[in-house]
């Protein structure tokens, strides 16, 4: 399939996003191409276009509309009316801003995936559709929610065209995934929850999110419906989720050292082993721990990442003697060097102290200059819990103007002081047993539902003084439902091996390809390919309510190459 780009309209920016969004859905074998560049030739190259928001010439639509009348396909995001129209819609020269998303759950092409309503952040725009028309509906938008809305539009349609289809977004999806997963821009450097003081990422969603909505991952339902209609415009592999055909989701574990003392560490390292369960802990300055300590435990499967900080906190409370907007880029720079001078590791997954942010991805942007490939400061902190971001998936930031940073963002959905601390501004101060009851039915919800991965984060401090039973009692419900309980630099290293590999299409298969070494990983093949791989095993899952003929290649080396044939 093709991804264009058109860089000289600004309305097109997010397109290069789209193309992580299609890497995190697994798909692996796109091109991409500048606008300019369109022509037959390179349309008969592929089966399936995938235009982001953008104004066609006359000449490109055409192209187009010829390239999906021969057999082609095309998926349109948010296009414009003159499109629209040749695309069987009536446009009303109306829209909306924000509004809700609900897939029709009786249309078979998105049957099986949720149902709940989603946010959309940014416009969309009206269609009708005529009564004779053959276009099919495969979401609406409402208003508001859709119980307090009767007269939803048309928000995903289906349209046949000639001797091919198009399926058409009415509303920008990477834009969304984007402001779902970052929050609202406006809200750069400003503290709007009535907190503490401190600027952290969940104040950029003060405003934008329903507290309603934080138990859905609102950004990975749009980002599964997108991978929804390109299976059924063009079938092909993907690549799944998780290394293994049956894993349905993963628990992240961290540990932020916030000066604990080395019995408590020893505490909450016991809690871990009796599970085999790995975590990155994240060293503050002056730590109690040591190199010594560190390869000891490090053996056992854990890291040792680092944890910034201001030299004026204390492990009492956090002060600045300025805007934190002036300290946070010199506070990292500092305290990753030091890490490094100090105990000879280089953090690749990071968490600060309090944490704190700067702008709208400008820490992100100083993180990936430090070498930092993957944060996990968006964290869910009052009044929120659990899906902040709308999604447990690691994705790289992108920026407003589009531009993709390289460092993944993952989301943490809780810490304990946040849930049951009795003192803190922050804490909702509940029971243990609330606690276990809200923390349960999300685990258990990411793991048969929506198969996304779990991130929490543990003090020592906190572990062995008031919270192991909320803590114990996820890492059990993890185990539960077959979640492996792994360290954040375990997962980014997966995350990369996946995020690296590539499908090539073959005569009658598919060549995977990887370029670093991965015990094992899965493909996903719609149902109706029947394949065999000889050093592959080949089963059956069901996800999203779809049986999948899966594939899983075991110990990949560096530059591996396993093949699937169609039988």
């Amino acid at each position: 399939m093709l991804l264009l780009h058109d860089p000289a309209d600004s309305r097109s920016r997010y397109s290069r996003y789209l193309g992580e969004i299609l890497r995190m859905e697994g798909f692996a074998d796109w091109a991409e191409a500048d606008i300019s560049a369109l022509d037959a030739a390179l349309l008969r190259r592929h089966d399936l276009a995938i235009l982001p928001r953008t104004a066609l010439s006359q000449a490109q639509m055409d192209l187009l509309l010829d390239f999906v009348r021969q057999g082609g396909r095309l998926l349109a995001l948010l296009p414009d009316s003159h499109l629209a129209a040749r695309l069987g819609l009536r446009p009303l020269f109306r829209g909306l801003d924000g509004g809700y998303l609900r897939l029709d759950g009786k249309h078979p092409t998105v049957a099986g995936l949720s149902s709940e309503a989603l946010q959309i952040i940014g416009p969309s725009i009206n269609w009708a559709i005529d009564p004779d028309s053959k276009v099919e509906t495969l979401a609406h938008i409402h208003a508001a929610l859709p119980a307090e809305d009767a007269s939803p539009v048309p928000g995903v349609v289906w349209s046949p065209i000639g001797s091919g289809h198009a399926v058409a977004f009415a509303y920008d999806l990477p834009h969304t995934v984007a402001r779902l997963r970052q929050g609202n821009p406006e809200h750069v450097d400003l503290c709007f929850a009535g907190l503490d003081g401190i600027y952290r990422p969940s104040e950029l969603f003060v405003g934008q999110l329903p507290v309603a909505q934080m138990y859905i991952p609102q950004a990975d339902i749009h980002t599964a419906l997108l991978a929804r209609a390109i299976e059924k415009l063009a079938p092909r592999p993907r690549i799944w989720y998780y290394p293994h055909a049956q894993q349905q989701s993963a628990l992240i574990m961290t540990s932020d050292d916030d000066w604990s003392t080395l019995e408590q560490f020893e505490t909450l390292l016991a809690g871990l082993r009796q599970r085999q369960a790995h975590c990155t802990f994240y060293v503050v300055p002056k730590t109690r721990l040591d190199r010594g300590l560190m390869e000891r435990w490090e053996a056992d499967g854990h890291i040792f990442s680092v944890h910034p900080a201001l030299e004026a906190d204390t492990v009492s409370g956090v002060k600045m003697g300025e805007p934190q907007s002036r300290l946070v880029v010199p506070m990292l720079a500092a305290n990753v060097e030091r890490h490094q001078r100090q105990f000879g590791r280089t953090p690749r997954t990071i968490r600060q102290h309090a944490v704190r942010w700067l702008g709208y991805v400008d820490a992100a942007r100083a993180l990936a200059d430090l070498g930092v490939r993957m944060d996990l400061n968006y964290i869910a902190v009052s009044p929120y819990l659990g899906h902040l971001c709308g999604s447990g998936r690691p994705l790289r930031f992108v920026d407003t103007d589009g531009a993709v940073i390289d460092c993944f963002q993952q989301p943490t959905h809780w810490t304990e002081e946040c849930l049951i601390h009795p003192e803190f501004v922050f804490s909702f101060k509940w029971t243990v047993a609330r606690a276990l009851a809200e923390t349960g039915a999300l685990i258990r919800q990411a793991a048969r539902v929506y198969y996304t991965p779990i991130a929490l984060n543990s003090h020592p401090v906190s572990f062995a003084t008031y919270s192991s039973p909320l803590i114990e009692g996820n890492w059990d419900a993890a185990l539960a439902e077959q979640m492996p309980i792994l360290s954040a630099d375990e997962w980014l290293a997966w995350t990369e091996a996946r995020d690296g590999a590539r499908l090539n299409a073959r005569p009658a298969g598919w060549e995977l390809r990887t370029p670093a070494a991965v015990e094992a990983i899965t493909l996903l093949l719609p149902a109706g390919f029947a394949v065999s791989a000889d050093d592959g095993t080949v089963g059956r899952q069901t996800r999203w309510g779809r049986e999948y003929t899966t594939v899983t290649f075991h110990d990949l080396v560096s530059g591996d190459q396993r093949r699937i044939s169609y039988i």
